[in-house]
């Protein structure tokens, strides 16, 4: 496992997943409950519908951890459920292709899970990923089915990852000093919908409020001298998280020793990040880099990632965490120290890691021989 290293990336895709897709993950979710003993699962949570439907979301609040329709899987049938106000244009354009039968409710009538109980047999077992009554909880067999990815989804994630790091590097090209950090803001999230992607976090730190927060939700103040930026942007369920550091003139010695030092970090964890491994063992890997770097306890200040997916992070990485990585999950790291943070998302392989958040023809300078992370681009 010496030659572990980044790896080119794979073949990508833009669209949504094709019904041989559905079918496979459907028989996995069939087999899960068997083994669990459960006659039927209904789901809402966008996570779990987006990774069953390939990619398809069922959400219109964008922020909301559940949408507007539903799908009921049992042993030998699954169904859209969707409120009256929704058939027409889920019919259409979103399951247009993936020929679900179709149960529609007067959206005057909800809960929605109301529709699917006279699908099911009286005396069903069934789960559900919602609240419903004399249901149990889907979410732990969900959550365990969809956080090691298929070569589908692994597709659609290249395609999300490097589409997402070029709509952060081209909006960060065009700041100047004198832009505020709502502006900075604005110009990533309209990049981003224009890819049609959903900026699920947008941060922007001048270099002052960079050394005061670890989390800079954009405000007023206004960018003299670098800046760094941070996003989360979701497509078809899958979350995307890339962090760019961008300097106005010569980057200061104090501020180049901290980004080698979240670097440095940001590696340690990455070169753990290994099938058989666990979250804890790459997490204790980092935490000797922080003191490396004279951050003894900086990992306290702030959480560190883990893996990533269909939800924005699936694991938390944390002290000791027995979470063993798998060949086809993805991880996402996030170090920082004051002033100075260092993110991508990646796939976890057997022969390496595959950045998904690289542009083409990035201008950031690139550090590191094996595993190579972005350092702060200089803009004069």
């Amino acid at each position: 496992m010496d030659d572990w290293k980044t790896i080119p990336t794979g073949e990508a895709a833009t669209g949504f997943g094709d019904q041989v897709e559905t079918r496979a993950k459907l028989s996995a979710l069939r087999a899960s409950m068997f083994g669990a003993d459960v006659d039927a699962v209904y789901l809402e949570g966008f996570a779990n519908v987006a990774w069953l439907c390939g990619g398809r979301g069922n959400r219109v609040v964008t922020d909301s951890p559940t949408g507007l329709c539903g799908i009921l899987v049992g042993a030998n049938g699954a169904w859209l459920l969707t409120p009256s106000n929704e058939e027409g244009r889920l019919r259409a354009e979103v399951f247009a292709d993936l020929p679900l039968p179709v149960v529609a409710r007067p959206w005057y009538q909800l809960p929605l899970w109301q529709a699917a109980r006279p699908l099911l047999p009286q005396a069903a077992r069934w789960l559900a990923d919602v609240a419903v009554p004399g249901a149990g909880d889907a979410g732990p067999m969900l959550a365990d089915l969809r956080r090691v990815l298929g070569e589908t989804d692994m597709q659609r994630y290249r395609s999300l990852g490097a589409e997402t790091a070029e709509a952060l590097e081209t909006a960060l090209l065009e700041v100047r000093p004198g832009w505020s950090e709502l502006e900075v803001a604005g110009a990533m999230a309209a990049a981003l919908k224009a890819r049609d992607i959903q900026p699920s976090v947008v941060l922007v730190g001048t270099r002052a409020r960079a050394e005061r927060f670890r989390h800079p939700v954009p405000t007023a103040a206004v960018i003299d001298g670098g800046l760094i930026a941070s996003t989360t942007a979701v497509r078809h369920g899958l979350h995307a998280s890339a962090t760019r550091c961008l300097s106005f003139g010569r980057v200061p010695g104090e501020l180049a020793e901290k980004h080698a030092t979240v670097v440095d970090v940001d590696t340690a964890y990455l070169a753990e990040s290994r099938p058989g491994l666990t979250l804890g063992q790459a997490f204790a890997a980092g935490e000797k880099r922080f003191t490396a770097g004279g951050f003894y306890d900086d990992w306290k200040e702030h959480h560190q990632g883990g893996t990533t997916g269909y939800a924005g992070r699936e694991v938390f990485s944390q002290p000791g965490v027995e979470y063993a990585l798998a060949a086809g999950m993805a991880v996402a790291w996030n170090p920082t120290v004051p002033g100075a943070k260092s993110e991508d998302t990646f796939l976890v392989r057997e022969e390496g890691l595959e950045q998904l958040t690289r542009a083409i023809a990035s201008p950031w300078p690139m550090i590191g021989e094996s595993i190579t992370r972005e350092g702060i681009l200089v803009v004069d």
